[in-house]
């Protein structure tokens, strides 16, 4: 689980687990999904088939990465909580670049959550020199994000690289994951951060997405995700994918959507980012066939709303079929979705499902295994973090194959 979350969870859901990424179950166990919007219209063109699971970080090669972080990691009770969230992935000449948060707390900003960098392999994400393990830094100008002293999480490795000829170019965007966690309430949200040196120092941007339902001090969990900025078929926009959580008066997300979706136009967001006042543009979600709802607590449509898995959703683009393809994990199953505008999507078909109640499944990112690793083809991997019953002290990284039939 996200450290973060857990004091809360165990107030307010009355349940005690300390499996990691517990918190993605408690949408799906609040109460029934909504009706809502898109039909499922399309025939899915990739036929996954699984293969080669396999462990690429091991519980060994964790701990003594923790012992080497930069700066050496803080929390002695959680040790090195890493990955905490999904990982970004940029291929380098000789090797790649992961990020992903260790979900620790960290005395920098008093919060758990980081943008954690290592340079690794596919086979070892880990790899052998020290972990770039930093936080978040509050903006410059207080105005532009109010809230980040009342966050208690802050984190996430779903990294967009600025193109070239683009404003910021070469810069990092972190869409963040943050949380609002008391003895009483659990909220989550999104954020955009910014590095202008590949990782070394992150800065706040802003928050870009909140559910409908407004933050109140006694909410029942609700986990948001942490996707990555996605572009639109007509490369005119960045996309989000997240649940959303429809306000219904009381305070359980028994009205939670599959998957929302929420945009900005990209030039919008590279302008904000790299300007003299850097910060988030206006993101906006899509209800009932328009984009008009604010990003900051509007309505969303369902996107899938007869899905028979949920859970957090990343989204990457297939070159083979020329289609979205959503992973999606609620830590007892991984599953698969595709779309040709990423609005309409398949029903979700089950990847792997973990038979022992008394692990996890956490933070399943596809990742392509050509120059570009968020862009997928024929055959591509699928990380997830692989939470053991004796918590991060056992947790490893693991990896299996999709192969499209």
């Amino acid at each position: 689980m996200r450290i973060g979350e857990f004091s809360a969870q165990i107030e307010v859901a009355g349940v005690l687990s300390e499996l990691f990424g517990w918190s993605r179950m408690l949408v799906c166990i609040a109460g029934v999904w909504p009706t809502g919007a898109a039909a499922q219209s399309i025939t899915q063109l990739c036929q996954p088939a699984v293969s080669n699971l396999k462990t690429v970080v091991t519980v060994a090669q964790r701990k003594a990465a923790g012992q080497e972080a930069i700066p050496p990691i803080t929390d002695r009770q959680f040790g090195f909580a890493w990955p905490d969230s999904e990982f970004g992935v940029f291929k380098t000449s000789a090797s790649y670049t992961f990020f992903a948060s260790d979900g620790a707390h960290h005395n920098g900003n008093n919060k758990y959550g980081s943008v954690t960098r290592t340079f690794g392999t596919l086979d070892n994400p880990v790899g052998t020199a020290p972990p770039i393990d930093v936080i978040i830094h509050p903006n410059p100008d207080a105005a532009v994000n109010p809230n980040y002293d009342a966050y208690t999480y802050l984190g996430g490795g779903r990294i967009y690289r600025v193109p070239e000829g683009k404003p910021g170019a070469g810069s990092l965007l972190d869409v963040y994951h943050a949380e609002i966690n008391t003895d009483t309430s659990f909220y989550s949200l999104l954020g955009l951060a910014v590095s202008r040196d590949d990782g070394l120092h992150w800065t706040d941007l802003g928050e870009i997405i909140r559910p409908n339902q407004p933050y109140e001090a006694d909410l029942a969990g609700f986990d948001i995700g942490s996707p990555r900025l996605v572009d639109s078929p007509d490369g005119q926009y960045v996309y989000v994918y997240f649940p959303d959580w429809i306000a219904n008066g009381t305070t359980q997300p028994t009205t939670a959507t599959v998957v929302s979706v929420a945009r900005a136009p990209i030039a919008s967001v590279l302008e904000a980012a790299s300007g003299e006042r850097p910060h988030a543009a206006a993101f906006q979600k899509y209800y009932e066939g328009d984009w008009g709802q604010p990003g900051i607590g509007g309505l969303s449509t369902d996107l899938n709303p007869t899905a028979g898995y949920a859970g957090s959703a990343n989204v990457a683009y297939d070159s083979a079929f020329g289609r979205y393809v959503m992973v999606t994990d609620d830590t007892q199953h991984i599953a698969y979705a595709e779309s040709a505008d990423g609005l309409s999507w398949t029903l979700p078909v089950l990847l792997v499902q973990d038979e022992n109640n008394q692990t996890s499944f956490d933070y399943a990112v596809p990742i392509g295994t050509g120059d570009d690793p968020n862009v997928l083809g024929e055959q591509f991997y699928v990380f997830f973090t692989y939470g053991s019953p004796q918590g991060w002290p056992g947790n490893t990284v693991q990896r299996f194959t999709v192969t499209c039939q």
